[in-house]
């Protein structure tokens, strides 16, 4: 039963990658066979971080026991779409999988992916999202959002104004432990959102050092909905309407300056903006 196994993490040079021999590719199908917790959380190293970025499994035989996998910070994720991912607890396949490279990693690089993954197991599941979204607001990433299909159909506005995707289609104040739906008003929603840890701010001309600022909208008129935009990198502004892509254009076609301003269709009220900091976040 033929397994490559491949270590993501280089940009330019090509990654290391080996051949299971039969007794580890055995070893292998066992773990995977464990009583695992399927999960809806992506694995981290979707978010195109740079350095070791866990560990591709790919099952040459036809048909293959398993699915093509990504191990990488906790999560086991299937390279099939609508497929579960798993929980790997303590990074048990990750690791077993590293050690079995042989002569093919150097010492540098063994030591450098051995530190990586005992930082994330200390951290917990995903640990290594977080310390990513650290960073100061997310540039305009569409492919992120829009190329694939399980992810645009599973993660809607609030997903991507908060630059998490947990395919959920997240709801404000599901994260935080709300049951039921709630008000879909300023007051209502935003109660909500505030309490999955967003901060309402009165002046949204600022460039905070972690997170980005958000936008809250409703349409009260012709139907009652709510609606998020996001102020990226770039000082413009992008959204994420429900089900359909990402994209960094209002109603009329326009790029977002400003979303007080723009066109926005049916959601007529502007109900103000918030400090979103994905870090310190609960959505779901």
């Amino acid at each position: 039963m033929p397994v490559i196994v491949t270590i993501n993490m280089y940009s330019g040079r090509p990654n290391p990658a080996w051949e299971l021999s039969d007794a580890d590719a055995q070893t292998l199908v066992e773990l995977l066979g464990k009583n695992r917790e399927p999960c809806k959380l992506k694995s981290p190293a979707s978010l195109g971080k740079l350095g070791y970025r866990g560990v591709q499994i790919e099952f040459v035989a036809e048909p293959a026991p398993f699915n093509s996998l990504r191990a990488f910070d906790g999560v086991l994720e299937s390279s099939t779409v609508d497929a579960p991912n798993f929980i790997d607890n303590n990074s048990e396949v990750e690791d077993f999988l590293v050690k079995t490279s042989g002569l093919t990693l150097s010492d540098d690089e063994a030591t450098y992916i051995q530190q990586e993954i005992e930082k994330n197991v200390r951290g917990g599941v995903a640990n290594s999202t977080n310390a990513f979204r650290l960073m100061a607001a997310p540039p305009f990433n569409p492919s992120k959002w829009n190329n694939d299909p399980n992810v645009c159909r599973n993660n809607n506005c609030y997903n991507y104004a908060n630059d998490t995707i947990t395919n959920t289609f997240a709801q404000p104040g599901r994260g935080s432990g709300q049951n039921g739906p709630y008000p879909y008003s300023c007051t209502g929603t935003g109660k909500a959102a505030k309490r999955d840890g967003q901060r309402p701010i009165a002046n949204p001309d600022i460039t905070p050092s972690h997170g980005h600022i958000i936008a809250l909208v409703i349409a009260k008129t012709q139907f009652v909905d709510y609606h998020w935009y996001r102020r990226d990198k770039n000082k413009m502004w992008s959204h994420k309407p429900g089900y359909d892509p990402a994209r960094n254009t209002d109603d009329s076609g326009n790029l977002i300056s400003d979303p007080r301003k723009c066109d926005r269709g049916p959601y007529d009220i502007f109900c103000g903006f918030y400090h979103c900091l994905p870090s310190e976040t609960r959505i779901r």
